[in-house]
Order: C-alpha cells, then structure tokens, then sequence
C-alpha cells in the first residue's frame, strides 16, 4: 500500500475533496489522480458521497460532509442547538446556513440548506470553527433559528448567555426577531 493512503487513513479527517487528496498523492497530472482515485475507489479504501467528495469510511462525521460539501456554509439550527443541548430531539439530518435554500439526500440522512442573507452568512461573530467544520453557537443557533423559522419550542434555554443574544441580535436588523426574542427572555 502505498505511504499516501497510510497517511490518508491516519488522518483526522474523513471527508475529501480531490484538492485534499491531491495534498497526498503529490503527483502533477490530474489523469493520475484521477486514475488513482479510481483505482482506490474499487479497491474500497475511498468512497465517493458526493460529486468530487470522498471518505476513507463507510459512515463519516455528518458535519464535516456538509461543510465540505458546501463552502461557505455553517452547521446551525436544529443541528446545532441539538448538538448544544438546547433541544433534545435527535436531528438525524443537518441544517446548515448556506446561500441558497435545497435538501440533498445522502445515504442516510440530508443535508438541508437555508438562506440566510450575505450579511448575515458571512459575518463570523459566534461561529465555532472546529477542526473540520464549523458551527453556530447556541445564541447564534437560536437566533438563526427564530429568524427563519419564527416562534420555536426550545427544550433548554437555561445555559443561553441573555447578553450575547441580545447584543447578537443587532446583525440581524430585524425588529420583527428584536421583539420575538424579547418573549424567550426569562422575567426575573
């Protein structure tokens, strides 16, 4: 086997683009990679899940395929406030910010796109970048989520930082979600 898909199957990371798989081949022709792909592709070792996707597993990290998938993007909505334990319902699919509204189904979840307007997309305040994807916080999960969806059930508000939000909410210009997030606010 050679050294590249070693490092490859060792890596952190479990979806790639062809440019990430070309960082480890290292080779100049873009026939052979592609013949290399291929040729691992049979071989089960890379599996396609997307068009110029790959994974070195069967089942691969939801939130990172996404991302990958589509850039610029963040996990956010019900993903996100699940994955932050603001909601308690399993979310098998992933909500992500992108720029325009879809459903892609994959093998066995979707990934489901909402609009969010530029600004608001690519303003990073309250994004986490993690090692391979990033993500809402949950103030930033539950405004995204208001802001689209409008009145929302939230199994958990307890841990939600008041002061960010309502410092958070100004991005939006909305005075519509000003006022809703208003009715969320625990009264002293």
């Amino acid at each position: 086997m050679n050294q590249w898909i070693l490092e490859l199957l060792k890596s952190k990371q479990s979806v790639f683009s062809v440019r990430d798989l070309s960082q480890f081949i290292r080779h100049s022709s873009d026939a052979y990679l592609r013949n290399r792909i291929s040729f691992y592709e049979k071989k089960w070792i890379l599996y396609s899940v997307a068009r110029g996707i790959y994974t070195t597993r069967e089942t691969c990290d939801r939130f990172e395929l996404a991302n990958k998938i589509y850039s610029p993007s963040y996990i956010s909505f019900f993903s996100a406030l699940y994955h932050h334990g603001v909601i308690f319902q399993y979310q098998r699919d992933v909500y992500i910010a992108y720029r325009k509204t879809d459903t892609k189904k994959l093998q066995d979840f979707s990934i489901i796109l909402k609009t969010l307007k530029s600004d608001l997309l690519f303003n990073p305040e309250w994004i986490l970048i993690q090692e391979f994807y990033s993500i809402a916080t949950k103030e930033r999960a539950f405004l995204d989520t208001l802001y689209l969806f409008g009145e929302t059930y939230f199994d958990n508000l307890d841990s939600m930082n008041w002061g960010y939000i309502q410092k958070l909410v100004k991005i939006y210009d909305s005075p519509r979600l000003e006022k809703l997030v208003q009715t969320y606010i625990p009264k002293k």
